[in-house]
């Protein structure tokens, strides 16, 4: 499997104007990042509408690095306007967007960030824009996230039923009762069901212990599960400790990144 980070582990020194994405991408490379994720609302200059130079010279920068853009995530809704909800139409020709956006930066994975309840929404949504994904090469990877049980998004992915819809669980689902936000531990064996669907995985962490561990995440277990089962898509890691305490960026995403290599190599 490839490991990485998500640039918005260095949330803190991005949002305190201290780094800008092409900072964070430099010092991904440096920590020995296979490749990132990059948030299209945080990260990318002029969104939403950036320069196609803008897009460039990040796409141009991770493979001067020799990384890969793992996954393009971005935020999908109806309520994007200050006048009106978005039209169904409105919604179609945004995602339609997106998707060329995140093939134009070479990316294999788009998480678009969508409240979609009840799932046949999600289904509707992804259907008519199937054609989009298949034509660019993109995979529309669902976000599974706590506090949504693991098997929130299954009935979606069997509807579907397409290589170009698949699966992004977030390691929230399985931290135990003291991590933040936690309402629902769940059993580590309801991950290997999401196994066959999985592309991408956001490694979430909120602290570490003096060992260099997340005493709240069971690293060891989930990656073992992701490397038993052949695994060869690419895990981020995600650092949200920044907003408990604001840490320099760096030396909390070479701790996460040792973890990830840890269990991961």
């Amino acid at each position: 499997m490839k490991l990485g980070l998500s640039l918005y582990s260095f949330g803190a020194d991005v949002h305190a104007g201290r780094m800008d994405v092409y900072d964070a991408i430099r010092a991904a490379a440096e920590i020995g990042c296979d490749g990132v994720e990059i948030i299209a609302e945080q990260h990318i200059p002029g969104w939403p509408n950036p320069s196609l130079d803008d897009l460039t010279a990040i796409r141009e920068l991770v493979a001067s690095l020799g990384m890969e853009i793992f996954c393009f995530s971005c935020y999908f809704g109806r309520n994007v306007r200050s006048d009106r909800p978005q039209t169904q139409d409105e919604m179609v020709h945004h995602a339609k967007r997106m998707i060329a956006m995140t093939s134009y930066l070479g990316a294999k994975v788009m998480r678009p960030a969508f409240n979609a309840s009840p799932v046949g929404i999600l289904v509707d949504y992804v259907t008519s824009v199937l054609p989009a994904l298949e034509k660019y090469g993109v995979i529309w990877g669902v976000e599974l996230h706590a506090p949504h049980p693991p098997e929130y998004y299954l009935e979606a992915l069997e509807a579907v039923d397409s290589p170009w819809f698949r699966l992004v669980p977030d390691f929230s689902c399985w931290q135990g009762p003291n991590a933040p936000g936690q309402i629902h531990p769940n059993e580590l064996s309801t991950f290997e069901p999401l196994l066959e669907y999985t592309v991408h995985c956001h490694a979430k962490a909120h602290m570490f212990d003096e060992n260099g561990d997340e005493p709240n995440t069971p690293y060891r277990e989930l990656m073992g599960m992701l490397a038993d089962h052949g695994f060869d898509g690419s895990v981020a890691g995600e650092y949200e400790g920044w907003f408990i305490k604001d840490v320099p960026s760096e030396r909390t995403a070479r701790t996460l990144f040792a973890l990830l290599e840890k269990h991961g190599r």
